[in-house]
């Protein structure tokens, strides 16, 4: 749902307007379901759309859209500037996570990213120790959260290299296997 919203908006911005093909182009659909998800979304107040007319934005739809589009931007600052995570990777976990997260959350985050990207000392403290902590596991010593089991950050890492390699997901949870 937040996808269109914020489709409509990008190309109002962009072109003045938006169609229901304009729309169908940018998010990779067909018109039927852009159809039908403007139906869906004009019945719950956030857009207005005439048959084979433009798609506008209502108040309420122009405020979710900026909220979200605003969200995913903090949340992808968060990951690719402090958690250090490819963009790529960041944009997509940035879109799964911004509908989730709630006015208070993001608050939060704006704060947080803003506190460590800044030059006060414990800030940079805390980037350089942030750093060390990247080799996690490298030496074999146990850290608070790992204890002194297998290194959660190898389990992670290990399990990524598996699907880029394409193989099958070996976390329990993942596969419904209940041994």
């Amino acid at each position: 749902m937040a996808h269109y919203l914020q489709a409509v908006a990008a190309l109002k911005r962009e072109k003045g307007y938006a169609k229901v093909s304009d729309i169908a182009d940018r998010l990779g659909v067909t018109k039927s379901g852009v159809t039908s998800m403007i139906r869906s979304l004009a019945g719950r107040g956030l857009v207005d759309h005439e048959r084979y007319g433009c798609v506008e934005l209502t108040e309420e739809g122009r405020h979710f859209a900026e909220f979200t589009e605003s969200s995913r931007h903090v949340l992808e600052a968060f990951l690719t500037d402090i958690l250090r995570i490819p963009e790529s990777i960041a944009y997509e976990d940035a879109c799964m996570i911004e509908h989730l997260v709630s006015n208070e959350a993001m608050s939060q985050f704006v704060r947080l990213t803003a506190l460590i990207q800044g030059d006060q000392p414990a800030a940079v403290a805390f980037r350089r120790l942030f750093e060390d902590q990247q080799r996690c596991g490298a030496s074999g010593e146990s850290c608070p959260v790992c204890g002194s089991g297998a290194c959660l950050e190898r389990t992670f890492r290990d399990a990524t290299t598996r699907e880029e390699r394409g193989a099958e997901p070996t976390d329990p949870a993942r596969t419904g296997d209940k041994s």
